[in-house]
């Protein structure tokens, strides 16, 4: 069995003190959601979004034990805008934590962008192992974007994570594959209008995180592209068209609230009993999945092998996934 990649540490940050959602200043139809999402609590940074992503890698470098001199390779993956627009994070995360040697490589694709860094870190790692380990991280400040730190549909908040992975021997996940799946259309439903298509549209009411459907039709045509994506993506990873893979421990998705889950598996019933994502929590875009894995694992009572699934949206674009595999040595 090929050692590949695996990932040797995980690193966050959490800015400041934990927010009650249910305390903020809420409106009624507002209000009435929450009860629904299940979401309580969320953050609120006064760092940018870019300095979330260094604290979250330094914190994923001092947890893994890993040096300044291992990282061969930084992959930012921001979940939303940069804090300027057009900035590398992952040049700020090289120059702040003295990654010498580390080349560096941004991926803009949303709350997807953490979890095809990891793939493609592995893809790297696999074609040259004697690179270096690799940092990916992500970040996410809707705060700053957002009305009581919602855009109607569900509540965000700020925070960084940030993944090591390594081609070097040892106990952990090792990243098997890697899956997505795109919309046909309505793929730019889901705005922030800061683009060149939109180049002055700062008066963008209470939350610059908007959804704009062509018809009525077409939202609803998207709610079913989202389930059928969704599972096409389970499909690609278990590669079960049943979707019975009794291996499969845990599945982990973002916390966009917990009245969407029954829509998501609608066609695979079955494996809902292994979700284990906290949706007590905000949305945080990339960071919820990865928090979520990493808080289980830290509870896992036996350090067995087991599957593990973690799925994303982004935006109304795609769906992904990566199957991992935890081996104990």
């Amino acid at each position: 069995m090929e050692n590949g990649a695996r990932i040797a540490g995980f690193g966050f940050h959490f800015p400041g003190q934990p927010i009650d959602i249910a305390s903020l200043p809420l409106e009624k139809a507002e209000r009435d959601r929450l009860s629904k999402l299940g979401q309580k609590v969320t953050y609120a940074s006064d760092i940018d979004s870019t300095e979330l992503m260094v604290a979250a890698a330094r914190d994923a470098l001092a947890r893994s034990g890993a040096t300044a001199a291992q990282i061969g390779t930084v992959i930012s993956a921001p979940s939303l805008v940069t804090a300027y627009g057009l900035e590398i994070p992952a040049v700020a995360i090289r120059a702040a934590l003295g990654l010498k040697q580390a080349e560096c490589l941004n991926i803009a694709q949303g709350c997807v962008g953490v979890l095809r860094g990891i793939h493609l870190a592995r893809q790297l790692l696999l074609a040259e192992p004697e690179r270096g380990d690799i940092l990916v991280v992500t970040s996410c400040r809707a705060s700053q974007l957002t009305h009581n730190f919602n855009h109607g549909a569900f509540f965000w908040g700020d925070a960084g994570a940030a993944v090591l992975v390594t081609a070097r021997p040892g106990p952990g996940l090792h990243v098997s594959a890697y899956a997505e799946r795109s919309a046909d259309a309505e793929w730019g439903a889901m705005r922030i209008p800061f683009g060149d298509l939109e180049p002055h549209a700062l008066d963008h009411g209470p939350s610059a995180i908007g959804i704009h459907f062509s018809s009525p039709d077409a939202q609803f045509d998207y709610v079913r592209g989202e389930q059928e994506r969704f599972s096409g993506v389970l499909r690609d990873l278990i590669g079960d068209t049943s979707l019975q893979q009794p291996d499969l421990e845990a599945l982990f998705l973002p916390s966009t609230g917990q009245n969407r889950v029954k829509t998501l598996f609608a066609e695979d019933k079955a494996l809902i009993q292994t979700l284990k994502t906290d949706f007590s929590y905000a949305h945080f875009g990339g960071v919820d999945p990865i928090f979520s894995l990493s808080a289980y694992l830290e509870q896992r009572p036996v350090e067995g092998e087991g599957l593990f699934a973690v799925l994303s949206p982004a935006f109304t674009a795609q769906w992904a996934g990566l199957l991992l595999e935890y081996r104990p040595g």
